[in-house]
């Protein structure tokens, strides 16, 4: 007898969640395919991290995109594996398939529902699908609970459907802090390799796309009065584009190209402030990365990730007030101190791994 998870593919930012479900929930972990093939990941590197051999499922896809996909071994996994907790894929037509199982068998198990909805999504904010939405309308109240990436989101999941556990995208303290210290030498390079002994820095991680909202970022640093140099660490289709831009706004941005593992973690270590300032973002793992890192954060309030911000450890940001954006980062760089040496600085989260995992656990058992 073992329990079920299905998802689409492994997220590196989730590895250490798949992991624990794995391990203190004992479930068979399946997916569609390996890794996400839009995203530059170390796929070795994720390989090792896994302490479960994922189960590829076979399948046949109905038009464009993995979520359309039929997978003809799931009632087979459900009728040989007898679970008891079932966890699937948002409101794909996997969900269907379980939940036609259980209905047709009678059977008792619980199908609990990883959802990514974002805060604007639910509130119809954003560019939200009529099919997603009709698709939440009709299994949202067929599954048993779900588990929901924002705090907020879990809040009006359970004002309009009575279920909703929180499970935020984060990675385990425990094993980052080390890894952040590795990476220390690295980082005592990046300051000489870029001029940035003695400087201030803000950090911006992440793909220079659309959703990011980094032109509105780029004029908002031309509002700010503080001195600090901003590093734009990433690519994307925008990168020229935003290059052009930084050029006009009499502030020195560096553009480092994209890193993984310990080079972006180097970063962290290097940053005075980090800054997420998306207009659409279902979550935002980076979030989690730079408060592991002890990196202050001024993070877009429509980020899913903006309910790790405390008081004590950063700020929410409106995407579309550029003057309130300045001011959000003028007010950060003023507030943390400056330390030139490079040293890991202390864990900035408002929670640690093992106690929400295990909350979420307890949850799902009862």
């Amino acid at each position: 007898m073992a329990n079920l998870f299905f998802r689409t593919s492994i997220a590196p930012y989730r590895i250490d969640t798949y992991n624990a479900l794995h391990e203190r929930l004992g479930c068979m972990m399946c997916f569609y395919h390996t890794f996400d093939s839009s995203q530059k990941l170390n796929e070795e590197g994720m390989r090792k991290e896994c302490k479960f051999t994922p189960r590829y499922l076979k399948g046949i896809t109905f038009g464009s995109g993995e979520t359309r996909k039929f997978c003809t071994e799931v009632w087979t996994l459900l009728r040989s594996n007898k679970p008891n907790v079932v966890i699937v894929p948002e409101y794909q037509l996997l969900t269907i398939q379980v939940l036609l199982y259980k209905f047709i068998f009678r059977k008792k198990f619980k199908v609990i529902s990883m959802c990514d909805d974002s805060f604007d999504m639910v509130n119809n904010n954003n560019d939200f699908t009529i099919i997603h939405k009709w698709a939440r309308k009709l299994i949202a109240p067929l599954v048993d609970d779900m588990l929901l990436v924002d705090s907020r989101v879990r809040d009006w999941y359970q004002e309009h459907y009575k279920k909703g556990i929180w499970l935020p995208i984060v990675r385990d303290e425990k094993k980052e802090i080390p890894n952040y210290e590795r990476s220390l030498p690295i980082s005592k390079k990046y300051k000489e390799q870029f001029n940035l002994a003695g400087r201030k820095v803000l950090l911006f991680v992440g793909r220079f796309v659309v959703e990011k909202n980094l032109d509105n970022f780029i004029k908002a640093l031309g509002k700010t009065k503080e001195d600090f140099v901003t590093v734009m660490v990433g690519s994307g289709e925008l990168e020229g584009q935003l290059r052009e831009l930084s050029k006009g706004i009499g502030k020195e941005i560096v553009f480092t190209g994209h890193y993984v593992d310990d080079g972006v973690r180097a970063w962290y270590n290097v940053a005075d402030v980090f800054v997420l300032p998306s207009k659409q973002e279902a979550y935002g793992a980076v979030t989690n990365e730079a408060l592991i890192a002890g990196n202050y954060s001024v993070i877009s309030e429509s980020a899913g990730s903006a309910c790790l911000i405390t008081q004590d450890n950063g700020c929410l940001l409106n995407p579309y007030d550029l003057d309130g954006m300045a001011y959000a980062i003028d007010n950060a760089m003023r507030m943390v101190r400056h330390k030139d040496s490079c040293d890991v600085k202390d864990n900035l989260m408002p929670f640690l791994f093992d106690d929400i995992i295990n909350k979420v656990i307890t949850e799902i058992k009862q």
